[in-house]
């Protein structure tokens, strides 16, 4: 039988050590660990779970049967749909682009600004997705602008889960074939 004798003063230096290093781990993995999951599952919960959705508001003001295939802008500061437009060849075109050049998820915890507008862009014929972001097929989205961002894009998949996106299509045609002023 072998007895080990450690003094209590080493086996307190020896705790707080250890105390020490996993709270400098715990630390470092907050700060550079999983922060894009998280956000992004803080940001599906809030569009998922708000008592007063303003995604619901959006989806419900620009998602009547009547209207699949018009294009809708929504001030969300207005919380109504202020423009509808009939959809174009060369206005798919611009919503197949935005979708073609998707960049990532968008993390930040809140898409929707107090100020800006999103528009709905129908996609028709729906078009099937499949990448290391997207794996959907497609029958619309919805473009969202603010003043102080570029624009981002929201895609629901087939069980209408919201998934909210950055791209790098230059936004200028869109606008310009929209005719509105975009007035934040």
């Amino acid at each position: 039988m072998i007895i080990v004798s450690i003094s209590k003063r080493k086996l307190k230096l020896f705790a707080v050590a250890v105390l020490a290093v996993c709270l400098v781990s715990f630390g470092i993995y907050q700060i550079f660990g999983d922060q894009d999951a998280e956000n992004y599952s803080e940001l599906v919960d809030m569009l998922r779970n708000r008592d007063v959705a303003v995604s619901g508001e959006i989806l419900e003001a620009t998602n009547t049967s009547e209207s699949n295939n018009e294009i809708q802008i929504f001030d969300i500061s207005k919380g109504k749909v202020v423009k509808k437009m009939n959809t174009t060849p060369s206005l798919q075109e611009q919503a197949l682009q935005i979708i073609s050049s998707i960049t990532g998820l968008y993390t930040k915890v809140q898409p929707f600004p107090e100020k800006g507008y999103i528009v709905r862009i129908p996609v028709d014929p729906a078009l099937k997705v499949q990448n290391q972001y997207i794996n959907a097929t497609i029958d619309k989205i919805y473009v969202i602008f603010t003043e102080k961002e570029p624009p981002i894009v929201l895609i629901l998949d087939s069980s209408e889960k919201p998934f909210v996106y950055n791209f790098n299509w230059k936004t200028d045609e869109l606008e310009k074939q929209l005719d509105f002023n975009f007035a934040y």
